[in-house]
Parts: structure tokens; sequence; C-alpha cells
């Protein structure tokens, strides 16, 4: 089976990209309130990992039922939060 991508498809991506990064900006917020950069970044990157597992599962279901925009939104969705974490402890650490 072969698809195209669509400007709705684009959409999601973008969408599931923006709201990734508010994500990741959020949880960063408040681990810099309430404790270190070491211990804070630590706890992102385990949620990050856990959003990407629960967003790879939820996408794959979306892509079984055919819905392309969401799948593509929810495959978005963890990318940043993971990268910008591991940037953030390769930063730290090295």
């Amino acid at each position: 089976m072969r698809t195209t991508v669509t400007t709705e498809t684009i959409a999601g991506v973008v969408g599931g990209l923006a709201a990734g990064y508010v994500l990741w900006l959020l949880a960063i917020s408040i681990g810099d309130d309430v404790t270190t950069v070491s211990v804070w970044s630590l706890v992102v990157l385990l949620l990050s990992i856990l959003l990407a597992a629960g967003a790879g599962a939820w996408g794959w279901w979306q892509r079984r039922r055919v819905k392309q925009v969401w799948a593509a939104f929810a495959f978005a969705l963890p990318v940043l939060p993971v990268v910008l974490t591991l940037a953030v402890l390769v930063d730290l650490y090295i």
C-alpha cells in the first residue's frame, strides 16, 4: 500500500513537534524549580522515553486505523523532548 504525504500529514508532524517542545519546556521548567540540572535532566529523559513508548504505540494504532494525521502527530510528539534532553545531558556530562 502506497500512501502520499498530504499537507494535513505535514501539519500533524508540525503539531506533534510543537506539542512535544511545549511539553519539554514545561517539564524542564518544573524540574528547574524543584532540583538541580543533573537530577531533572535524567527525570525528563525518563519521562521522554515513556512518552516516546506511549506515543509510538498510539501512533501505530492510529496508523492501523488509517488516521494518517493523528499517526504523524503521535510519531512526531516525542522527537524534540528526547533530542533536547539528550543534548542537555551531553552538554552537562561532556
